[in-house]
């Protein structure tokens, strides 16, 4: 067995080591749901916000407090908050297991019809909305779409980070919400890493046109890189306490922008325009490291 490998299986081992530790003695109090982090959460103003904005967690993690709270802020920064609505839905009760199956078991069928459902009580005509989800929370923003997409006029763009597929789990589930609607109206990006996952979160979905940031990870290759590489793309930097140099961020690749630049909030349509034309299924696309 090749170094790589047993250093891949000792980093996988304590990383469960550590998430049992986290599980039993891990208190929240924040309930799960839907919460927002834009200034125009309620009032008359609501009623133009034309786009919304959502960021989910995965296995043992939580919204909360965590890296979805920060990112929907950054991009909150980042947009007119008199037109998006940006915050994060926290299904840590769920995401709280021993067995990553079970977490994406409940994201699939109780987070996601529920994140959906607390959506369309906003009661909001969104023109667009984009949910984002790592790991176990690629399917609750799946499973979110394909309820939105059939209740909803809005375009749905979908962003999923290392995306986790379990054992006799169809990857082609994940992001087929054009079939499930009967209509087109979304598309999906997919930004992966080969990691100690061993090929769980390693896939070319399908349905989204795929990504893989290996090459640019700069310590370990990380199952949690993919939403610290798209964090650093939407605010310039990396997120405060991760060692890594901004100065190597890189999100080009062929003379394509990649992270949050192939967002609608980006503010760039022709961008957007752009991005739906990009091509799913696709052998991903690798970025590299610059040259010196």
């Amino acid at each position: 067995m090749s170094t790589k490998r047993i250093l891949a299986i000792v980093a996988l081992i304590l990383f469960v080591v550590v998430a049992v530790s986290f599980i039993t003695s891990c208190r929240h109090s924040q309930p799960d749901g839907l919460q927002f982090v834009s200034s125009n959460r309620a009032g008359p103003r609501q009623s133009v916000v034309s786009g919304l904005v959502v960021v989910t967690h995965g296995w043992i993690e939580k919204g909360h407090g965590g890296w979805p709270e920060d990112m929907a802020a950054a991009i909150s920064n980042r947009v007119d908050v008199n037109n998006w609505l940006c915050g994060y839905f926290d299904w840590f009760e769920g995401a709280m297991t021993i067995n990553a199956t079970d977490a994406a078991r409940y994201a699939k069928d109780i987070a996601g019809p529920r994140m959906a459902k607390e959506i369309i009580e906003l009661n909001t005509n969104f023109q667009h909305i984009h949910l984002l989800g790592h790991s176990s929370g690629c399917w609750a923003i799946s499973e979110a779409a394909k309820i939105l997409a059939k209740r909803t006029k809005a375009d749905i763009h979908l962003t999923f980070f290392d995306a986790y597929v379990p054992t006799n789990w169809q990857e082609s589930s994940l992001g087929d919400v054009n079939s499930a609607a009967g209509k087109g109206n979304c598309w999906a990006d997919h930004y992966y890493t080969q990691d100690y996952t061993f090929g769980w979160t390693e896939y070319n979905l399908s349905w989204a046109h795929n990504v893989d940031v290996t090459e640019i990870d700069q310590i370990i290759k990380d199952h949690n890189f993919p939403w610290k590489w798209y964090y650093a793309t939407i605010a310039g930097k990396y997120p405060k306490g991760h060692l890594l140099d901004d100065r190597k961020l890189v999100y080009t690749a062929d003379g394509v922008m990649y992270g949050f630049a192939r967002s609608r909030e980006a503010a760039e349509p022709n961008e957007w325009k752009k991005s739906i034309k990009l091509p799913i299924g696709n052998r991903a696309i690798k970025l590299k490291e610059k040259k010196p």
